[in-house]
């Protein structure tokens, strides 16, 4: 793998983040195939970008906010796995950050599958 590999990637897994904290779930849509296969954290897995874009929306509306921190990225073939931090602010501002990976197979310059590993229980269990 080239040196400009590993910085394409982290550029990639930027901007996709910067578009998820703006809480706009069709900025998210853009980064996805038509299929993409979406499991968060425990829940079963959402199937196809507009269903994805909606699932979000979803979320998005149960919290003020979400900030990720991009700890570490890696690039093997089509897959890119990255650590980070996820801030989430809650409707009554109080904010809690746990830690979190995600795993994407990505095909044809839009992500496939996406899988995120991350525990939010504490998220609503105030």
């Amino acid at each position: 793998m080239s040196a400009e590999a590993p910085n394409a990637a982290f550029e990639y897994v930027s901007e996709v983040y910067e578009a998820i904290d703006s809480m706009d779930e069709q900025r998210l849509a853009l980064f996805l195939s038509e299929n993409c296969t979406f499991v968060y954290a425990n829940n079963d897995p959402v199937t196809g970008r507009e269903n994805i874009a909606e699932s979000s929306k979803s979320f998005m509306a149960l919290i003020a906010g979400i900030r990720h921190q991009l700890l570490d990225v890696w690039a093997i073939d089509n897959v890119i796995v990255s650590r980070i931090d996820v801030t989430y602010t809650r409707k009554d501002g109080s904010t809690l950050t746990v830690p979190a990976v995600t795993v994407w197979r990505v095909r044809d310059g839009r992500i496939d599958d996406y899988r995120i590993y991350i525990d939010v229980a504490p998220l609503f269990a105030y």
